[in-house]
């Protein structure tokens, strides 16, 4: 006999599909002649027909008609995003509109209710051991940063059997900020799990392959060998088998950031505002089903917990870069510069949560603050020192040298060095910054606060006042040929003659 869903089955392939009857039966895994018969002996009509008997039966009550129907959508509710399940309403109208339900609203709201409870998930308590599972999962809350409401991401992580909490906050959730809460939590742990539980994340996860199986980012994998745990997903669309942390996350939301916080930066919030709280929290919270404290409990897993590596992981991401005629790289979509000696290289960029390290040859060469905004240019002044010794004329408007790097008594000073020297004044100003890497910005200041006020303004009266500061001599490396004038180059002394002095000597005897 064929069901009312069987018969919705059919019915959609032939009319909406436009299936032929052997492609019908393959699809739906029934015989040909079941379909052939059922076109031949039913109308689609007749089967919504509430009057319909088949075999002999009597006819069905509504209820009967539909509860098919009904467990059939709620079963497939249960593979779905459950902000997208049915609703009673929902199920009420398709019924009215599929199938010619003839019965009232309330009855259907009446019948979801107890097909519902009839098909609720079971949950089986589980006890964990000490160092053997933890659970992870991003959340999110807002704060006002700087005066300005902003949403901020929390990484969330708790030991499984003792309750242990972790949480910080980030700008992101990118694999930068995934990685460094990796290091953060177990230096807060004091060690590492065997096991770690998550969600499907972008972080960690290319691709979701058949059953638990899963193709992991490259650097997930580096990171789970560096600190030697197995990472387990959870199920698509299914966090409550992460119950533990996904309750953390509102409640943390909810006990640690309410009232709103008002901060002027990350580090203020997690050092403030998150981490006392995970620190109180311990203390004051029970384990469930023990007479310990959270704290009480964490003692004992410590423990239990694999020892920490000597060093942390390299929570960065990674590429390679050529550097501009500018003397910078492109990184997330931001420019940031590097000594001009690298123009045309080939170099690495490691970018971390807060900065930005550029490497060559083995060496960093320029180490940045990150920025998250979108188009910017970051340089330092020190990067293009020796390209200004070639070029003194573009100290003035260099974007380097408008930057809070450079003190405004600096910006000023090079000005009345142009108006006492002119071009002499700009070249002896960059030779006087390039002291900086040999005594630092502040020895510069307080020199040039001393030269003003004796009307210094040449390069040597300022490195002399210098070596006066700095207790040593300081002997600069000689200027590159190509910063020198290209008149001066040519120039040369007469040999001393003393005859030519004798002569001199006697002709004003004689006068």
């Amino acid at each position: 006999m064929i069901t009312v869903a069987q018969f919705h089955h059919i019915k959609h392939c032939i009319e909406r599909e436009g299936l032929s009857q052997r492609a019908t039966a393959r699809k739906l895994n029934i015989s040909r002649n079941s379909v052939k018969k059922y076109l031949a002996e039913v109308t689609p009509k007749r089967a919504m027909d509430r009057k319909q008997t088949y075999g002999g039966r009597k006819p069905r009550s509504e209820t009967e008609r539909i509860l098919p129907l009904i467990d059939e959508w709620l079963k497939t509710d249960q593979s779905v995003w459950k902000k997208q399940h049915h609703t009673a309403i929902r199920i009420f109208n398709r019924l009215v509109a599929e199938y010619g339900f003839q019965g009232s609203e309330s009855n259907i709201r009446r019948l979801v209710r107890q097909r519902k409870g009839l098909m609720q998930e079971v949950f089986i308590p589980l006890e964990f051991q000490f160092g053997q599972q933890f659970q992870f999962d991003w959340g999110e809350a807002d704060v006002y940063w700087n005066g300005k409401l902003t949403r901020v991401y929390l990484f969330c992580m708790q030991l499984s059997a003792s309750r242990k909490r972790f949480v910080r906050a980030y700008a992101h959730e990118k694999q930068e900020a995934f990685l460094d809460g990796f290091n953060r939590a177990f230096q807060y742990f004091g060690g590492v799990p065997a096991l770690g539980l998550l969600d499907n994340l972008k972080s960690a996860v290319v691709k979701v392959l058949q059953g638990r199986d899963r193709l992991e980012q490259e650097n997930f994998q580096a990171l789970q060998a560096h600190y030697l745990f197995r990472a387990e997903f959870c199920n698509v669309r299914s966090g409550n088998e992460k119950g533990q942390v996904e309750g953390l996350v509102g409640h943390a939301r909810r006990n640690a950031l309410v009232p709103l916080p008002h901060v002027q930066s990350l580090e203020e919030l997690n050092n403030d505002y998150l981490l006392p709280w995970c620190e109180a929290s311990a203390i004051q919270t029970k384990v469930p089903y023990t007479h310990e404290t959270i704290q009480e409990q964490w003692l004992k897993e410590k423990e239990a917990l694999h020892a920490l590596p000597v060093t942390d992981f390299e929570s960065c991401k990674t590429m390679e870069c050529r550097v501009s005629k500018i003397s910078t790289i492109t990184f997330d979509k931001n420019q940031y510069s590097v000594p001009c000696s690298f123009v045309g290289y080939n170099v690495w960029v490691k970018g971390f949560v807060d900065e930005v390290i550029i490497v060559a040859q083995n060496q960093m060469i320029a180490l940045h603050k990150r920025s998250y905004d979108d188009g910017g240019l970051y340089t330092q002044l020190d990067h293009y020192l020796e390209a200004l010794l070639r070029k003194p004329r573009a100290i003035r408007d260099a974007r380097a040298m408008q930057t809070e790097e450079i003190p405004q008594v600096l910006r000023d000073f090079q000005r009345q060095m142009r108006d006492k020297n002119g071009a002499d004044g700009d070249r002896g100003f960059v030779r006087f910054l390039l002291l900086h890497r040999e005594v630092g910005m502040e020895k510069l200041v307080q020199v040039v606060e001393q030269a003003q006020q004796t009307g210094i303004f040449r390069y040597e009266g300022l490195h002399q006042i210098i070596q006066q500061l700095a207790g040593v001599n300081l002997n600069p490396e000689p200027l590159p040929p190509a910063s020198l004038p290209t008149d001066l180059g040519q120039y040369r002394v007469q040999k001393a003659e003393p005859e030519r002095y004798a002569e001199l000597t006697r002709g004003g005897a004689a006068r």
